[in-house]
């Protein structure tokens, strides 16, 4: 392959960071809603208090409001240490122990070194201890831990207790946790629970979504967060994740070789970033399955992507939706979920649909190996020859096979995150302490060994079964 000019190829961001943040939002309410809208109320409360009682001067209101929708992402993955899944819903967001505080420590790793906030993460480092006096005239940070962590007890208190009156001083549900002077600018908005019922409200919820729409970062923050809705499907699915990049990747390439004007590339691969996003919504043991699906469990598999449209819905441009929302659809109707033909698929869609197919065959799966050139070439070709595929497009692919294979590597630099850094900084966090891990180190070893027994795949849903591709 000639000099490859990674340049040439790299496409503009077409969402903004306020309908990416609403996205990612979504998704995550699609592994636990009761944690999302606990954020979301904490969100809301946050901002009310920040409009009413400036910060420090390197806090801003919009990272206030990203750090609180997003302060517990540590709850939203698989603890294997501990052994608890991001579906429990007895969770107890405030306790001092280390289970609790290590999940804060996720979300303060995972923000610093995955978003544009950085430093600003480091808010969340001794999120649930009590307010310090001292370490405020060190840290801007504290600022953005005080309101958030106040809020959210505030939260908490208004979820647990619906029918009981909220305190007409917030200090009382955790004395001495709080910063003086913005539970003191708490106390004032909520005179007479006015605060706490605009909660109680449903309607703040468009008012915190009316404050993200309008949220703008700079070209290199917004994409560093639109790779938050490739990298949040990694908390259902690491296959899943791979899959998007993939397939992202293989519609670039595609899309450039076929000429596709800017305004249409841009689309193609922001469509095919978040194509897949509906899988967040999908049973962990349906996207790790190991063999052929059930006919019960493939339409759940299919539903994904009704679950993909409802979550970009009134977010994303009506491209973007019909063209991630038709990636199955095939040019004979045969596709799914709404069995369109070739006379409404246009050629973004029809793109994505090849570069989909093409990732789900080369990709490595725990129950198949990469297919070979030929092997995939055959497939893609018999189900061109059954009219489910683009032939022209098909003929681009076959035609630039190899360079586009090649060109993965240079491209998956547009999206793929070094996600060591959360790792290293988390783990040596939680194995600072010997009890710990003594305590720990029978559950640690059985979680590893089942997650070795099934190693995290995704279905071949453009192929109607596996037997059938062995038989090509």
């Amino acid at each position: 392959m000639a000099q490859f000019d990674l340049d040439a190829y790299k496409p503009k961001d077409t969402l903004n960071a306020g309908q990416i943040i609403r996205i990612a939002n979504r998704m995550l309410f699609n592994i636990n809603n009761s944690i999302v809208l606990h954020n979301e109320r904490t969100a809301y409360l946050a901002l009310k208090v920040a409009q009413a009682q400036a910060m420090n001067s390197k806090c801003t209101l919009t990272n206030l409001v990203i750090l609180a929708l997003f302060h517990t992402l540590g709850f939203f993955r698989q603890d294997i240490l501990y052994n608890e899944t991001p579906f429990s819903s007895d969770l107890t967001f405030f306790s001092d122990e280390k289970r609790t505080k290590s999940k804060y420590m996720f979300s303060y790793y995972y923000l610093e070194f995955m978003t544009p906030l950085k430093n600003d993460a480091q808010a969340l480092e001794e999120f649930n201890q009590p307010f310090d006096e001292v370490q405020k005239k060190f840290l801007y940070q504290t600022d953005y831990k005080s309101i958030i962590y106040m809020c959210a007890r505030a939260s908490d208190f208004i979820a647990k207790n619906p029918d009981k009156t909220f305190p007409a001083d917030v200090n009382e549900i955790a004395p001495d946790y709080f910063d003086p002077v913005f539970a003191n600018a708490f106390n004032k908005l909520n005179k007479d629970e006015a605060l706490v019922l605009q909660v109680k409200n449903p309607d703040f919820f468009w008012e915190l979504e009316n404050f993200l729409y309008r949220i703008r970062l700079s070209p290199e923050d917004t994409h560093q967060a639109l790779k938050l809705l490739v990298y949040f499907l990694d908390f259902k699915s690491t296959v899943t994740l791979t899959h998007s990049i993939n397939t992202s990747c293989y519609a670039l390439s595609l899309g450039k070789r076929l000429h596709l004007n800017d305004e249409n590339l841009n689309t193609l691969f922001t469509s095919a970033i978040v194509h897949d996003i509906g899988k967040i919504a999908t049973p962990t043991r349906i996207l790790e399955f190991p063999g052929k699906l059930s006919p019960e469990d493939m339409g759940i598999m299919r539903y994904h992507v009704n679950h993909t449209k409802r979550i970009l819905g009134s977010i994303v441009s009506t491209n973007i939706f019909e063209t991630a929302g038709r990636h199955h659809e095939k040019l004979n109707g045969k596709g799914y979920p709404q069995h369109l033909d070739a006379s409404v698929l246009n050629q973004n869609q029809r793109i994505l649909t090849i570069a989909d197919i093409t990732s789900a065959l080369t990709d490595n799966r725990s129950y198949k190996g990469e297919f070979s050139k030929e092997h995939t070439l055959g497939i893609i070709n018999k189900m061109t020859e059954e009219g489910e595929l683009d032939p022209d497009i098909v003929q681009v692919l076959v035609e630039n096979y190899d360079d586009i294979r090649a060109e993965q590597q240079y491209l998956q630099s547009f999206l793929k995150v070094d996600f060591s850094n959360v790792l290293k900084e988390y783990n040596d966090y939680l194995f600072n302490d010997a009890d710990l891990i003594a305590n720990n180190i029978e559950d640690v070893t059985e979680g590893i060994e089942e997650i070795e027994e099934v190693d995290a795949i995704e279905e071949i849903e453009e192929i109607e079964e596996i037997e059938t591709l062995e038989e090509v």
